[in-house]
């Protein structure tokens, strides 16, 4: 009996995952890279910075370069290594002192961007136009890239039409492909606004909780097919 009710608890770990609100990923160290193409924007605290840059790629832990997306209003530097902390992008943003909503919003952007022009000859203008998308509902409560805490007149037509398409597929509440890079590092409390900025990184090993939920079931239908044997 007390082995069958240590596989149920097991089970009922993977149904009901511990990852949903993981938090805390680990620390890595982050490359990063920025790239054109630029073009002026104004930022909250920052002000109206010309030639900003809108395509930005990191490598972690000295790994291959990859995608990117700049979420925070502080500087950093092109070239540049520091040590970062990796947040799953869930509701549990919120015990960081961080809006939730706005990075599961940004992580979706990504996504879509991702997916549907990441490798096409188009990449470079719908990344730009992808990065101030993020930028827009990062730091603004309602889309509108002529004016709020942050605006630009750069690639906006394709920055609404990239929101408009994110829209309509719906918000994930949960990403298993981004991850929200933080520095400098932290064990807990909350996210501070200081340079280096904070990065959306391409991170697939955050656990998937569909595939959690269907191991979980399985488990719990051994064990019922083991009581049901003795």
């Amino acid at each position: 009996m007390k082995k069958l009710m240590g596989i149920l608890f097991v089970a009922l770990m993977f149904v009901f995952p511990l990852c949903a609100n993981a938090g805390i990923i680990g620390d890595v160290s982050l490359y990063l890279q920025a790239s054109s193409p630029s073009g002026t924007a104004t930022f909250p605290s920052l002000g109206t910075i010309n030639g900003v840059e809108f395509d930005y790629d990191v490598s972690l832990n000295g790994g291959a370069l990859n995608e990117a997306f700049c979420v925070e209003n502080a500087y950093s530097t092109s070239g540049s290594t520091n040590q970062y902390t990796l947040l799953s992008i869930d509701s549990g943003l919120s015990d960081f002192g961080l809006t939730a909503s706005k990075y599961q919003a940004a992580a979706a952007i990504a996504q879509y961007y991702y997916s549907n022009y990441e490798g096409t000859g188009s990449e470079e203008n719908m990344k730009a136009a992808a990065q101030i998308a993020i930028w827009e509902v990062i730091f603004d409560s309602t889309f509108n890239l002529g004016s709020g805490n942050f605006h630009t007149s750069a690639y906006t037509t394709n920055a609404n039409d990239i929101w408009t398409a994110v829209q309509s597929l719906g918000i994930p509440t949960i990403s298993t492909q981004w991850a929200l890079a933080v520095s400098p590092t932290i064990t807990g409390g909350t996210v501070p606004v200081v340079a280096p900025q904070n990065y959306l990184v391409r991170y697939t090993q955050v656990p998937e909780p569909a595939s959690l939920l269907l191991f979980g079931l399985g488990l719990l239908g051994i064990a019922g097919i083991r009581r049901k044997m003795k």
